[in-house]
């Protein structure tokens, strides 16, 4: 079976072991353990001296594995044996070749073992593609899926000119390796490495080599020895390193998952972009276990030039850690540098900045500022802290802290919670932090930067104040944004002092909207842009501290400039001015403001939303204009549209407003006026009125205005009110007509104010009266008076006709009255009619109502409404109690027409009513018979037909009743059913009523009578009349209760009611109609 193979040509190329793959348990079966358990077998064909058993034995193993092997056995004896040309995988392209292994026979406890194994001249043959790992046959063998934990084999091995060779899509990596020693502690060798070219992501490596010794002690691999490339080049992405290498010290663990590390960094030159260095250096100590790094390093790179600055020495040193293998990661370390110097980008800059600004404030500025930055950045230092982080969120650099200091030792840059977050492949980073700058002569200024989405550098930043000789500049916020191309877009605010073109500001403060291009052309404001002010000279107009809302022409900017010009242009869009008009203060505002003059055509004002407060400002009257048109000539003339107006001490303001006006000869004039009048409160005491044909005149800073107002629905005329109004010392006065307000089915109380919702409804008549209100600056002051002849409303505790009398208000506004006033009502009627009576109440401060309490004469008594309090406007239980005196059952009866019934007896009680949001209900209602009561009879004749003669018996029996005492409950829901119920203690038989033995013989015995009635409210007293009037009563036989002769029904299973009664008819008709 042996087999010869060409063995494989020496050569410097080796390949060092390829990582292990993802997802695949590699079970370390190499080339040695096959070797070993074949040399098993062989020594066991040794002692069984049988040499053809052995080579079937292995060949049998071989098969096993599934290795396709060919091989000879040259020879087995005690001490050694033997094998030669073993050669795995097709002959033609093997994947393993051994030209000899000898395995040495050892004497353990007097029996033979395992002694050391030499392999002479393997080779191993891989390939590492898409990812994965392989050495053809091999595999199913190195790669088993496993999860044992992996030890090296327990073998002495000896491996003399070894060598493999690994082959991929990044280049050719060739290893040699030889050595001697127990695997699991004593192994010494020598192993190298070499690739002439290795390539991918864009970048290319020289001539790359590894050599060192390998050695293992306590089951721990270490190799010790160099790493060297001849450089890296990465054209896309403009990185190219020089020659350079490092020195490795690397102690594996037992299963080989972790280890320790020494490194030694050594590199030439290297440049990326416009960014090179001359040589890095540094050394780092590592630890990986349990798939997490520790490390320690140091990193030095030598002069480091960048366009914005040079550096000397740039030290980094810190730590590593990661977990999940590097799944998760940060670096941290310490960025330290002593000797940097300002590049030549940021001075060109300043210079172009200096220029342009010529004649203006921003061109001292500029220049101090490039003075200052030459002289403090020689000698200067740095000293930062970084991490870079790698998380579920991405890779991102962190800045901690950092600070430029500069030769005089002051702080010129600090950096703080500086993050650049890495998201998805092709993302730009995201950056976020802030950052201060400083130094002697230098602007003080504190930002913050963040990446935007489009990948745009932005950045926020605020300076006090910067002076440069009269010149100052500050900015309150400034945003800052980068495009790819280096153009230069800003948006914030900037106060200045100093030079304008065309005049000169102090505390000018500007929001600044504009782009610098790459260029130098600059533009600034192409829109509308306000300005603020302390002082500003334009013209002949000083303006006091204000704001104004400057436009541009249109297509351009109100400053435009390029190298040594520039060009200032603008409009207002908004004003914010003060001033004064003869002797009167003014402060005018306005929205959009369009306005030209030139020529032979007169000026002409276009405004909206003009606001102006006349007067001193704790006492100014205010007017809010939507629209203004004005002409300009001798005179100031226009219309306005949509005005609001308010007078200081009036709490009533004017809304809508619209008409003429005009100014000459010191007088503002409007006529034609129209304009909804509204309560200024928070909660409306009246509604709006509206107001035509109005007129006001401004003169000596009085103003004197009249109106008539209208209920806007109706267009009835409400009040007539003649205004006059001091400017001066903030004080006038409005007399108040109100000629005959007409209430009925259109116009109803409130409709004028809904404080009078839900005290009254349904209201009609006409109510007259005068008011007026005064003002000044302690206050506001209101009266008036206001009558009627009679009026008619719904009231919560009944119909009230005939409400006359004057009520006199001591707080018009407030609508508080003078106590006790007294009013008349014709009738109210909580469910029986009370006539010609007198209420008492008044209004108190915060719209509470106060009822002194009602009285009329009442069924020959007296119905009294108790005192009551109840706030107007607001969701409230509210409670009233009507009460009855001396009410005389025969007039009771009387009222009620009951014709066929008398009653005597007087009655007392009470009537409490509860309204809330559930509706009104009686709560407790009662009515009580003084002695010694009184008699019910009923005077009609009976009119059943076929009664029996049992029942005629006992109706004529009970057809008159005295009783000593008599109690009528009442309860229940106003608009719901009324529970009434009526007892009666200390029954006899009355005059009238038929007596016999029978009757005699009740008549001892102590009886008490109780009937309940439900009913709706205003049904009740039709309830009340059917307890003795028969005409009132449905036909027992109707109802089911007897059968047509008069005998009770059955209660047994047969007996039946109808399912609902037929309709309802007349028993007892009146005496005027025929009976049967």
């Amino acid at each position: 079976m042996a087999q010869k193979q060409d063995p494989l040509p020496d050569t410097d190329e080796t390949a060092a072991r390829a990582p292990r793959v993802p997802g695949r348990r590699v079970r370390w079966r190499g080339p040695s353990l096959v070797v070993g358990g074949l040399v098993i077998v062989a020594l066991g064909a040794v002692w069984l001296s049988r040499k053809e058993l052995a080579d079937d034995f292995i060949a049998g193993e071989l098969d096993s594995l599934g290795l396709p092997a060919t091989y000879e056995i040259a020879s087995i004896g005690p001490s050694e044996q033997v094998i030669r040309n073993l050669v795995i995988g097709d002959p033609r392209r093997p994947d393993l070749t051994i030209a000899e292994v000898r395995v040495a026979t050892r004497l353990a406890w007097g029996l033979p073992g395992v002694g050391r194994i030499t392999v002479v001249r393997p080779r191993l043959y891989g390939s590492y593609r898409a990812g994965r790992v392989s050495f053809g046959s091999l595999d199913k063998v190195l790669f088993t899926g496993s999860g044992e934990p992996f030890r090296l084999p327990d073998l002495d091995l000896g491996i003399e000119d070894g060598r493999a060779l690994m082959e991929s899509e990044h280049g050719r990596i060739g290893v040699k390796l030889s050595g001697q020693g127990a695997l699991r502690g004593g192994f010494e060798g020598e192993v190298a490495a070499l690739s002439s070219a290795l390539q991918g992501g864009g970048c290319r490596a020289g001539r790359t080599s590894l050599y060192g010794r390998l050695t293992v002690s306590g089951a721990r691999p270490r190799f010790v020895g160099p790493l060297r490339t001849q450089g890296v080049s990465c054209p896309e992405q403009a990185l190219q390193f020089a020659k350079g290498g490092a020195q490795l010290d690397l102690t594996l663990d037992e299963a080989l998952d972790g280890g320790e590390a020494k490194v030694g960094l050594a590199a030439g030159a290297i440049r990326y972009g416009a960014q090179k260095m001359a040589g890095l250096s540094g050394t780092a100590r590592l630890t990986y276990r349990k798939r997490g790094l520790n490390a320690a390093y140091k990193v030095t790179a030598k002069a480091l030039e960048t366009p914005q600055a040079r550096l000397a020495s740039l030290e980094l040193d810190g730590r590593v850690r990661s977990t999940g293998g590097l799944a998760r990661f940060d670096i941290e370390g310490d960025l330290t540098d002593r000797g940097i110097a300002l590049g030549d980008t940021l001075d060109r800059a300043l210079l172009s900045a200096q220029e342009a600004a010529a004649g203006t404030l921003g061109a001292p500025i500029a220049a101090k500022v490039r003075a200052a930055l030459a002289r403090e950045t020689k000698g200067s230092a740095l000293d930062a802290n970084l991490i870079v982080r790698r998380s579920e969120d991405g890779l991102s650099l962190v800045v901690t802290r950092g600070s430029l200091r500069g030769g005089s030792g002051a702080t010129l840059l600090a950096l703080s919670r500086v993050q650049a977050l890495l998201g998805e492949a092709g993302a730009a980073p995201r950056v976020t932090g802030n950052f201060t700058t400083g130094g002697r002569d230098l602007p003080q200024v504190w930002g913050r930067m963040e990446t935007q989405e489009n990948g745009r550098i932005a950045m926020r930043v605020a300076m006090p104040d910067y002076r440069a000789g009269s010149a100052m500049v500050g900015v309150p916020r400034l945003s800052l944004v980068q495009d790819a191309e280096g153009a230069l877009t800003f948006t914030g605010q900037v106060l200045m002092s100093g030079a304008l073109p065309g005049g000169s500001t102090r505390n000018l403060l500007l929001p600044v909207d504009g782009r610098w291009g790459a260029r130098g052309r600059l533009s600034v404001w192409r829109g509308c842009t306000d300005v603020a002010f302390d002082a500003l000279q334009v013209s002949n107009l000083a303006l006091d501290r204000r704001r104004l809302t400057l436009c541009p022409a249109r297509g351009g900017s109100i400053l435009e400039g390029t190298p040594g010009a520039l060009q200032f242009a603008a409009g207002i869009t908004s004003l914010d001015l003060s001033g004064r008009l003869g002797a009167t203060p003014i402060r005018i505002s306005s929205g959009p403001l369009g306005f030209a003059v030139g020529g032979s055509h007169p000026g002409v004002i276009k405004a909206s939303t003009v606001k102006v407060a006349l007067g001193p400002p704790e006492t100014a009257s205010r007017f809010s204009i939507s629209r203004l048109d004005a002409r300009l000539g001798r005179d100031i003339a226009g219309t306005f549209d949509e005005a609001d107006i308010s007078l200081a001490a009036v709490p009533l303001d004017m809304r809508q407003a619209a008409g003429r006006w005009r100014y000459a000869g010191g007088v503002l004039g409007i006529d034609g006026a129209r304009f909804t009048l509204v309560d200024r409160q928070p909660v409306a005491r009246f509604q709006p009125l509206v107001a035509r044909d109005a007129a006001l005149r401004l003169a000596d800073n009085r103003i004197v205005a009249d109106a008539l107002l209208r209920e806007p629905a109706t267009d009835r005329a409400i009040v007539r009110a003649d205004i006059v109004h001091d400017l001066n010392s903030a004080a006038g006065h409005a007399d108040l007509a109100v000629e005959g307000i007409q209430f009925d089915d259109r116009l109803q109380a409130d409709t004028l104010s809904r404080t009078m919702l839900g005290v009254v409804s349904n209201l009609r008549g006409q109510v007259r009266g005068t008011g007026r209100i005064d003002w000044n600056s302690r206050g506001v002051t209101s009266r008036g008076r206001f009558a009627t002849e009679g009026v008619d409303f719904a009231a919560a505790f009944g119909p009230v006709q005939g409400l006359s009398g004057e009520v006199v208000f001591t707080d018009l506004l407030g609508l508080v009255t003078a106590p006790d006033q007294t009013v008349h009502i014709a009738s109210v009627n909580p469910g029986i009619e009370a006539s010609n009576g007198v209420l008492s109440f008044e209004m108190r401060p915060g719209y509470n109502l106060q009822i002194n309490g009602a009285q009329w004469p009442f069924m020959d008594g007296t119905l009294n409404l108790d005192p009551a309090r109840m706030q107007i406007g607001v969701a409230e239980t509210r409670r009233y109690t009507l009460r009855v005196t001396g009410l005389n059952a025969a007039t009771f009866v009387q009222h009620l027409e009951l014709e066929n019934i008398s009653a005597t007896g007087i009655f007392d009680g009470e009537m409490p009513m509860v309204f809330d949001e559930n509706g009104g209900r009686i709560d407790g209602g009662f009515l009580v018979s003084r002695a010694p009561g009184g008699n019910v009879s009923y005077n009609g004749a009976l009119t059943y037909k076929d009664l029996s003669a049992m029942g005629n018996f006992a109706f004529d029996a009970l057809r008159s009743i005295d009783y000593r005492r008599m109690e009528i409950g009442l309860g229940g829901s106003l608009s719901g059913e009324i529970l009434t119920r009526i007892s009666f203690d200390g029954l006899s038989q009355g005059t009238g009523a038929s007596k016999n033995f029978l009757t005699k013989q009740i008549a001892k015995l102590p009886i008490r009578f109780v009937v309940n009635v439900r009913a709706p409210f205003f049904s009740l007293f039709g309830s009340m009349r059917s307890l003795y009037d028969p005409a009132y009563v449905t036909d027992p036989r109707v109802l089911g209760l007897v059968d047509a002769a008069g005998n009770r029904r059955a209660n047994g299973p047969d007996a039946t009611l109808p399912l609902a009664p037929p309709p309802l008819t007349d028993i007892q008709p009146p005496v005027s109609e025929k009976t049967p």
